[in-house]
């Protein structure tokens, strides 16, 4: 159960973690190559531009976790208490609405990307490989948008999950 409360915990920024300092490395690598060696590896630009998508996309789920996606909370401040909380169950679920067809049409094209077996210029790498990585953390955004902001208006006297910092 301790695992699962430090995946819960910090997933998320453990993931961003490691895009961001993989694409730092490679880029650091393909500059002295570039200047040092005078040799240009294809893949590096391919491979960052690649990791930097994940990147957006983790970060996209981390902010959902920490509650700090974009928002406009006037409306919410400016109603009396039980409407406001209404008011934001509401968006909450439009937007775990609009986070689950986003789920819905990044997976069907990533299935078209599989059945048109396409692959990548520089590393010949199967596109449907990373065009994979949408749906799969837009549904961790999905859940962490349960967790975070549903579930406590649902349930207000218990913690966010049994899993939730």
């Amino acid at each position: 159960m301790k695992i699962l409360s430090l995946l819960d915990r910090y997933f998320e920024e453990a993931l961003a973690v490691v895009l961001f300092s993989s694409i730092l490395l490679i880029g650091m690598e393909q500059v002295m190559s570039r200047y040092l060696l005078r040799f240009v590896h294809s893949w590096s630009e391919e491979l960052m531009r690649i990791l930097f998508v994940a990147l957006s996309l983790v970060s996209f789920s981390l902010c959902a976790k920490r509650r700090q996606h974009v928002k406009v909370e006037i409306l919410t401040m400016s109603l009396p208490p039980k409407l406001g909380k209404a008011m934001s169950l509401f968006a909450s679920a439009a937007f775990l609405g609009f986070t689950l067809l986003v789920v819905k049409y990044s997976y069907n094209i990533t299935r078209l990307q599989y059945e048109s077996g396409q692959t990548t210029a520089a590393m010949d790498m199967p596109t449907w490989t990373y065009f994979a990585l949408g749906p799969v953390l837009f549904l961790l955004m999905a859940f962490r948008i349960v967790q975070k902001d549903i579930l406590p208006v649902l349930f207000p006297g218990r913690e966010e999950t049994e899993l939730s910092s």
